[in-house]
């Protein structure tokens, strides 16, 4: 059971660094798919919303990049 933990904790990790780093490339993209969704339109980002979507994607990279280290050390102690 600890064996399995520490798997799906890595691959929690890699997903939240997979979609952190998915927000900090393509910001433009995921904010208007957000419009999109919310208001069926889209129209030119403003420079904080990219900003503010550059840091949530930097914010859930390292979170996840931190979970995955913690779990791969987790596996090599054991």
């Amino acid at each position: 059971m600890d064996l399995f933990m520490k798997i799906l904790l890595l691959v929690i990790g890699l997903g939240f660094a997979y979609v952190g780093f998915r927000f900090l490339i393509s910001s433009k993209r995921i904010i208007q798919a957000i419009q999109k969704q919310k208001y069926q339109q889209t129209a030119e980002p403003r420079k904080q919303e990219l900003i503010m979507a550059k840091v949530m994607g930097v914010l859930l990279m390292l979170v996840g990049l931190y979970y995955a280290i913690m779990s791969i050390i987790g596996l090599l102690s054991s």
